[in-house]
């Protein structure tokens, strides 16, 4: 059965080749500035470096077609990859971010602070080559989600470097202590990024249903065939990015025969798969009247 497509891999090279030149840039004007707001960002773009070619690698796996093994896919990778990268990558970064900058805060350390303009000059230059791959990532229709990881990660990008800049601004204004407290905001924004990506791809990897929405227009479709009498104990979950298990059961004239039975199951089925996001969708014919399923969810 087909696939739906995943997102695609453009803005995650994008990203990629992206970070590498904004690490260098940062950890050079921290070496020359002083600023540890600089090497707090450059810290974070190490690790969205790392994080970056492993839902690269992810993404490639992903589209591997099902097997006896995986019946659904390799649609789950994606979430694997997003859910370590927010265990693993991101919050030892932001743990280890906000440690030394609140130790620089309870026992302030006043570094030589020179060249400061040269840390406006990097950080503005950061925030416009960010936008890039949050310009690519958000044109593109189908995006899954290590494309969805890379995306927010990026617009965070944007919210740490805007408090680094501010940081630096005060810095240069008299106002030191701003530079270890811009360096805390960049810790809390990746950890804010990483408890969400850690929330939505767990709950994929759960089995999470699509929403109600997505089971009115199944019951919808199905009903539009004119045989079909009832729509009942529909089930779905998610196997891969934006790809959905499905199976329903309808109720059709109890006199039926068996063959015409198979006819309508598969005039729902092609109708379901022609309009929606199915990977996967099974079709089980019932008489009409007859009992709902152990356990039937009510949408």
């Amino acid at each position: 059965m087909r696939q739906a497509p995943a997102g695609s891999p453009i803005g995650l090279k994008a990203a990629l080749t992206g970070y590498a030149v904004v690490f260098v840039l940062k950890l050079v004007a921290w070496w020359f500035t002083g600023l540890f707001a600089l090497l707090a960002e450059a810290l974070h773009t190490l690790s969205d470096l790392a994080i970056s070619g492993f839902l690269l690698v992810a993404d490639r796996f992903s589209r591997r077609p099902a097997d006896a093994r995986y019946r659904y896919g390799y649609g789950r990778a994606q979430h694997v990859a997003a859910l370590v990268a927010a265990t693993l990558f991101i919050s030892f970064t932001s743990f280890r971010l906000a440690e030394e900058a609140v130790g620089r805060l309870v026992h302030p350390v006043v570094p030589a602070y020179s060249r400061l303009g040269l840390a406006i000059g990097v950080l503005v230059l950061s925030m416009a080559l960010s936008l890039v791959p949050v310009i690519l990532l958000g044109l593109q229709k189908h995006r899954g989600p290590a494309a969805g990881a890379q995306l927010m990660e990026s617009l965070n990008d944007e919210l740490g470097l805007l408090a680094a800049l501010g940081g630096a601004v005060f810095v240069i204004n008299g106002w030191p202590i701003a530079d270890p407290l811009a360096s805390l905001a960049v810790a809390i924004l990746i950890a804010g990024n990483a408890v969400g990506l850690f929330r939505d791809n767990a709950r994929v990897l759960m089995g999470r249903a699509p929403g109600r929405e997505f089971f009115e227009r199944i019951e919808t479709l199905a009903r539009s065939v004119p045989a079909v009498k009832a729509v009942h104990d529909l089930r779905g979950q998610y196997v891969g990015p934006e790809t959905v298990n499905l199976s329903l059961h309808l109720e059709v004239d109890p006199m039926m025969t068996v063959a015409d039975g198979e006819e309508i199951a598969k005039a729902v089925r092609d109708a379901i798969m022609a309009e929606t996001n199915c990977a996967y969708c099974v079709v089980h014919v019932d008489p009409l009247g007859a009992p709902p399923e152990p356990g039937e969810i009510d949408f």
